[in-house]
């Protein structure tokens, strides 16, 4: 039987997502799926439709692929992941699809940018490291998923002297700024991504994003630090946090993390985890303290591209 690959269409969404919550595939994409989540992730700029490359054999689809694309980092870099359903595996179909979308990379506009294109898989993976091997990709970075016992009691949320909090109003001058407190707290962070005020605002239309979910502190005027949530199928996630380096050493980053869990810990019984750098240790420190312990390792892989 033929397998053929396409570029991706606004009316293949339910494709899509139907491969996603395939058992073999959605272990290693529980973040997209969710009811309204693989919409959400489509709000995120970076996600580039134009180089999401759907697999069928005859008619049947069978695998896809996704890249992100990221030419306005310091050093640009792009991020390609997907999956291909249990029986068509071992077949040729991964590379295929992945050759796909680094084509497809090549003819953006933005490729002359892109240093880096990486991917990344929840171990055990070993298709995925098999993958890699083939296309010459070498270990780049380990990340750790987190979870925070069940049975843990509800922390007590104590913000540091001078630190007033808000949730975030949906106002141009608070996306303001979150944008700049998330460029000031993570510029020296690996692969750091720069956003414009422009994308944040993009991120906020998505039909998952809760304004509630997102909470930003101030110290006097000066928006110091933040917490943004999102609530999976199965678990919530303290999603991003972030102190602006002038801020850190007074417990905000504590507070903000403790306001995360108790938030998505009130009226749910869904395990709440976080990922994180296996390089960052003092985020490590602070989320061990807090009752968190490594559930997964996702590795992730890199080359130069070829174009």
């Amino acid at each position: 039987m033929a397998v053929t690959i396409r570029p991706y269409l606004a009316t293949d969404l339910e494709t899509l997502r139907a491969l996603i919550a395939a058992p073999e595939i959605v272990e290693q994409f529980d973040a997209f799926a969710a009811p309204g989540a693989l919409e959400q992730k489509f709000a995120d700029p970076h996600l580039a439709a134009s180089c999401v490359r759907l697999a069928f054999e005859d008619e049947r689809p069978i695998g896809f692929a996704l890249a992100w694309l990221l030419p306005q980092a310091p050093i640009g870099w792009a991020m390609v992941r997907g999956g291909v359903l249990e029986f068509a595996r071992r077949r040729g179909i991964a590379t295929r699809l992945v050759e796909a979308v680094f084509a497809a990379i090549e003819a953006h506009p933005g490729a002359a940018r892109i240093r880096d294109v990486t991917g990344a898989a929840w171990l055990p993976a070993p298709a995925a490291e098999a993958l890699a091997k083939r296309l010459g990709a070498r270990f780049d970075r380990a990340f750790w998923m987190m979870e925070r016992p069940l049975e843990a009691p509800a922390p007590i949320v104590e913000w540091p002297s001078g630190i007033a909090t808000r949730s975030f109003d949906g106002t141009m001058p608070m996306a303001k700024d979150w944008n700049d407190v998330y460029l000031e707290s993570f510029a020296q962070h690996w692969r750091f991504v720069p956003s414009s005020l422009d994308e944040t605002l993009e991120l906020t239309r998505g039909p998952r994003f809760d304004p509630a979910d997102l909470r930003l502190a101030y110290r006097g005027a000066a928006c110091v630090g933040f917490c943004r949530l999102e609530r999976h199928a199965n678990r919530g996630e303290i999603a991003v946090l972030g102190t602006a380096p002038a801020a850190r050493g007074i417990g905000l980053g504590r507070a903000l993390l403790r306001w995360g869990v108790a938030r998505l810990q009130a009226g749910s019984t869904q395990p709440i985890t976080l990922i994180v750098d296996g390089a960052n240790e003092n985020a490590l420190r602070l989320y061990r303290s807090e009752g968190f312990s490594v559930m997964r390792t996702r590795h992730v892989w890199v080359r130069p591209p070829r174009f």
